[in-house]
């Protein structure tokens, strides 16, 4: 029996070179066709060690539609003799660009360029030039023998004298199908990741000839521009290839999502071999305001890139290991711009929130001008002679006295003895059972209590202050200094009134469930608005029905329930009524009136 290690694995090179033939059929792969060719001349010129500033001329000729009736592309590099055709050109599966041998060259296994020309056009040739000597060659696909063919017959020729500059020219006539239109197709070659690296360091030119029409173009890299922010990540070092200097992956964020260019561009230091979508690294939205960039010798021949060097090959170690790297990187950037704009976002909320409330407070101060004025209507309702008195609000101390009888709940400090007297009325107190209002007379030998109005003010040993009016702040607004907001929790009031009489401020408390999930939603929500708004009033309302309350006579003492919701109400309509308040949407209304109907 034969030793089974001799026996040699039969490789069917034909079905081979087929598949990848079939690969290039169809009218979609025409940019990553010129891609490959344009590249190719890029090559050319890296083995004269010509990196930057070369020209690279693609010309393309139409009549009708989207169909190419001949395209061109042409270098001025070092040309191809006729045996560099024969063992360079025309081989197959063999290196032979001079990568092996160390140069930076992007070409390696001679498919590419030819396989698209064959597969997408009539006729396919290319002329070359070098040391004065021209020759030119047809190539096609025969599908009998499962090979591609070429010959110098019908048009073509061998070492021909020539005064031409050395350089390389393919011509590819008659196509039998385009998908895109012309001009999107040159366009499309700008973002291909197969010629980024050559566009960016070469000067490559496009010329369209279409019926009537002559454009030409330069081809840019339109990178996006100006980012807002930039992180810098140190490769770690199972990804370097001993290099002195640290690779490095570079993140940027940007203002605006970036759509088709939201990816790290993974080079192996020669030209780009994948374009990794940063959204499938974090799939938050802000993931697509990123793009980066990675450069790592250690990808150059590896098995990690894919033989079309469109990406990388799923499972291979270095893959995993790339992807682990990118996948933490960019994690930790997103989350940074997450934080950055909560952060933002809260300022906004609150100053916007600060806003309306100061629009608030311009209404309650309106109210409170209205409210000492009719106070002092009602004061002098309760007075006994009208026509020799007259009075002012509490704030203003012209040396009129009123006085109410005391409650139960006003201290023992602020009571004054003397008597109560009832005095005729205007009517005359004729003896008839008619009576006047009681009013007080001060003695210290009296056994009767009263309480003067506004005392709270009057008693202070403090000089005489004005109030503008009230204001409502939330708890958490920064524009008020932090030392001298109170401390809420969830679970007080969503209103305090504890400064309200001492400093003329209504607190807003920020932490109560009701306040904050009404918040999230947006801080200009008119529900929102509505409902800080009620709760304010709820308190001036009660504020201002108990300073009624408290000076009205005994025999003429309103319902205090009733009185608060005279007050809340009339608050509420004047606040809706207020042309000059803009506290409320607008439009708030009528979009809840139409949902209601439709």
């Amino acid at each position: 029996m034969q030793n089974q290690d001799n026996y040699e694995v039969y490789v069917d090179y034909g079905k081979l070179l087929e598949d990848q033939l079939a690969k290039w059929r169809g009218g979609g792969r025409h940019n990553g066709g010129i891609g490959e060719y344009i590249t190719n001349s890029d090559d050319s010129y890296r083995r004269q060690k010509k990196f930057k500033g070369e020209e690279i001329i693609v010309e393309i000729h139409s009549k009708r539609g989207r169909h190419i009736d001949k395209m061109t592309i042409q270098d001025f590099a070092e040309g191809m003799s006729f045996d560099d055709l024969e063992n360079k050109f025309f081989r197959y599966f063999e290196s032979k660009s001079g990568r092996d041998q160390g140069e930076l060259v992007t070409g390696r296994f001679g498919t590419g360029g030819k396989a698209y020309a064959i597969m997408n056009f009539k006729h396919c040739w290319i002329t070359s030039v070098m040391n004065r000597l021209e020759n030119k060659a047809w190539f096609k696909w025969d599908s009998g023998s499962k090979k591609i063919i070429r010959g110098y017959d019908d048009g073509g020729y061998k070492n021909r004298k020539s005064s031409k500059p050395d350089g390389t020219i393919i011509e590819l006539q008659d196509s039998f199908k385009v998908n895109p239109e012309l001009i999107e197709l040159v366009a499309s070659l700008e973002n291909h990741p197969r010629i980024r690296h050559v566009i960016k360091s070469q000067n490559v030119k496009v010329r369209l000839r279409k019926k009537k029409e002559d454009q030409s173009f330069e081809l840019k890299y339109n990178e996006p521009q100006n980012p807002l922010r930039e992180w810098s990540f140190d490769v770690p070092n199972e990804l370097r290839n001993g290099e002195i200097e640290i690779p490095k992956l570079i993140l940027r964020y940007f203002q605006r999502p970036l759509f088709e260019h939201s990816f790290i561009d993974l080079s192996d230091g020669i030209s780009s071999v994948a374009d990794l979508k940063v959204e499938n690294y974090d799939g938050r939205p802000f993931s697509r305001y990123f793009n980066g960039s990675l450069t790592l010798l250690k990808l150059k021949d590896s098995s990690a890139v894919k033989e079309n060097r469109k990406g990388l090959e799923d499972g291979d170690d270095l893959t995993c290991a790339i992807e682990k790297f990118i996948k933490e990187c960019v994690s930790k950037s997103v989350s940074e711009v997450e934080e950055e704009q909560r952060k933002k976002e809260r300022d906004r909320r609150l100053n916007a929130s600060s806003a309306k409330m100061k629009e608030l407070s311009k209404f309650l101060k309106k109210c409170d001008l209205k409210f000492r004025l009719e106070l002092k209507e009602l004061k002098k309702r309760a007075t006994n002679n009208v026509s020799e008195q007259i009075f002012d609000d509490e704030e203003d101390d012209n040396g009129i006295e009123i006085y109410r009888k005391p409650t139960d709940s006003d201290p023992n400090d602020i009571l004054i003895r003397g008597r109560w007297v009832v005095q005729p009325n205007k009517h005359g107190g004729d003896g008839q059972g008619k009576t006047g209002i009681p009013h007080f007379i001060p003695d210290p030998d009296g056994t009767d209590f009263a309480v003067k109005v506004g005392v709270r003010r009057s008693i202070t040993s403090e000089g005489k202050k004005s109030r503008e009016g009230l204001q409502v702040i939330l708890s958490d607004d920064p524009n008020y200094p932090e030392n001298e907001r109170p401390v809420f929790s969830e679970f007080d009031d969503p209103v305090s009134d504890k400064d309200m009489v001492t400093k003329g401020i209504i607190w807003i408390n920020s932490n109560h469930p009701l306040i904050a999930k009404r918040r999230e939603k947006n801080d200009n929500d008119p529900v929102f608005l509505e409902m800080v708004a009620n709760y304010t009033l709820m308190v001036v309302s009660q504020y201002q029905a108990q300073k009624q309350y408290d000076t009205e006579p005994d025999e003429a003492k309103s319902d205090p329930y009733q009185l608060f919701r005279q007050k809340f109400f009339k608050l509420q309509k004047e606040l809706r009524e207020d042309n000059e308040i803009s506290y409320f949407e607008s439009d708030f209304l009528e979009r809840i009136l139409q949902q209601v109907m439709n």
